[in-house]
């Protein structure tokens, strides 16, 4: 899924769609070197392999990594960022996404042009 919206934005629809349609998650709310208030992009890689329960776990992850970027953003609110350092957080995201999908044995490009597996 693609959640057209803010880092919060993208957490809490993680969050739902590890409660309501039971997915797990493939990949940590908070891998990278990125801080919660550093960026506004946030790839997250879910299994969305319906599962009869409430996998705990990605529930526990999701839950801590959305506390975590509450703290950041109530101790130190992200800067405006210009455009061109957007643009730099947006490749960082995409690199560091792509690098997981490859170490996941997916190929990327094909993810992002709507096929993929």
């Amino acid at each position: 899924m693609f959640i057209d919206g803010a880092y919060a934005d993208v957490l809490a629809s993680v969050k739902k769609a590890v409660i309501d349609k039971h997915w797990t998650l493939l990949t940590h709310p908070l891998s990278g070197s990125l801080k919660p208030n550093e960026t506004y992009y946030r790839t997250v890689f879910l299994d969305n392999t319906h599962l009869q329960y409430i996998d705990m776990q990605s529930l526990e992850y999701i839950e801590a990594a959305i506390r975590v970027y509450d703290k950041f953003m109530r101790d130190k609110p992200r800067p405006q960022w210009p455009a061109k350092v957007l643009a730099d957080f947006a490749f960082i995201d995409f690199d560091i996404a792509q690098s997981t999908l490859q170490r996941m044995g997916q190929d990327a490009t094909r993810l992002t042009k709507g096929g993929g597996s």
